[in-house]
């Protein structure tokens, strides 16, 4: 086990995480990274990552808070509205347009999923969405657990971020100590696009069957 790590590097381990995934590494995400010390050695050696990004010159990126944590959100939200578009068309152009209703109001409250679908071998729900990590998706959940504990329909939870496996997502849905909907399904976005391949669609001009 390593006991000790330069400033030079870290530094460079920090600039590694940087370009490839175009931002510094998190608290969570720290002591999965081999090429940088563990969050126990960073604790005791700078007083936490807030003050090392600090000490090696990225100022102010605290990921919780302010600037960093606005850039986050924004980037989060274009990125799901783009799938989300995308998605759309590929449901609209699969089950014909009037079979696919967007943001579709399905209970008391007036909440929406995102589309729902009608099939003749059963009607379903999707969601999509976009997160960066482990740590937001787990927040993600939660509040969709909630949203959809009245959603009667098949319903299905899709990441559109690729570097999310569906060993992984079923692997934290299995852990979870409040389960999802009953008819509720955490998939990848690939995961789904092959599920709806299989579903059979209203036989209607312009309509490509499966």
């Amino acid at each position: 086990m390593r006991k000790s790590w330069t400033v030079g590097e870290i530094k460079r381990g920090f600039e590694r995480f940087l370009n490839t995934h175009g931002r510094l590494p998190k608290a969570l995400e720290i002591d999965e990274i081999a090429y940088l010390p563990t969050s126990r050695f960073i604790q005791y050696r700078f007083g936490g990552l807030e003050k090392l990004r600090h000490a090696l010159g990225y100022g102010d990126t605290h990921f919780g808070k302010g600037r960093f944590r606005s850039v986050i959100a924004s980037r989060v939200n274009i990125r799901g509205r783009a799938e989300e578009l995308t998605l759309q068309n590929i449901l609209h152009e699969r089950f014909g347009e009037m079979f696919v209703h967007s943001e579709k109001i399905f209970d008391k409250s007036k909440n929406r999923v995102d589309f729902f679908v009608y099939s003749p071998d059963g009607d379903f729900g999707v969601d999509v969405f976009y997160t960066e990590s482990m740590h937001f998706l787990q927040s993600i959940i939660n509040i969709k657990r909630k949203k959809y504990q009245n959603f009667t329909a098949d319903l299905f939870l899709a990441v559109a971020n690729k570097s999310f496996s569906q060993s992984v997502l079923d692997k934290y849905a299995a852990s979870k100590v409040k389960p999802l909907p009953h008819r509720a399904k955490l998939v990848t976005l690939g995961t789904f696009l092959a599920y709806i391949q299989r579903k059979l669609a209203y036989d209607i001009p312009g309509v490509r069957q499966g």
